[in-house]
């Protein structure tokens, strides 16, 4: 019957009804894309570009701590009259897992505790040392254009304590 009755509308009534699907028809895909994008938004394969270089910005900060203390090589001197003090330093800041290099005498006059030496590219291994050491030292930065450090002791320095001395002394 809907056949017969649809054959019987005028021409205007057909293209009305037409127009009217081709309407909600239209209406429906546009909710449906809608949807999608906002699935695809809340998933995350899409989003603003300034929230991925927040993101990018976090992750490059969490991946890179600094460098190891294994990788920060190490020069100890001593600037002070008492013997061995480089030595037995350079026995603390092994046990603090950084490595040791050299170990030697200073001419140089350092007050305070001691003296860090460092390049540019020795910069970030400096700091890390520095924070290692429970004594604070001094951060000197000159022309050396490698990674090492030059830890200068002055005459208000403290020795480390070292694995072997850790359970002696104290009774």
């Amino acid at each position: 019957m809907g056949y017969v009755r649809t054959a019987g509308m005028s021409t205007a009534a057909r293209r009305s009804r037409r127009r009217a699907a081709l309407v909600i028809t239209a209406v429906l895909v546009a909710l449906l894309v809608a949807l999608l994008v906002a699935m695809a938004y809340v998933r995350g394969w899409v989003g603003s570009e300034d929230e991925g270089s927040d993101d990018a910005t976090t992750a490059t900060a969490t991946q890179a701590p600094g460098p190891d203390p294994a990788d920060v090589v190490v020069n100890i001197f001593n600037a002070t009259d008492r013997a061995g003090l480089a030595g037995r330093a350079s026995e603390g800041v092994g046990a603090l897992d950084f490595t040791v290099d050299g170990v030697g005498n200073s001419s140089e006059a350092i007050e305070g505790a001691g003296r860090i030496v460092h390049g540019p590219a020795g910069l970030e291994g400096a700091e890390l040392l520095a924070e290692a050491l429970p004594q604070d030292v001094e951060l000197v930065q000159d022309e050396r254009e490698d990674e090492t450090l030059d830890l200068v002791l002055g005459n208000a320095w403290e020795d480390l304590p070292t694995p072997e001395g850790d359970g002696e002394g104290d009774g």
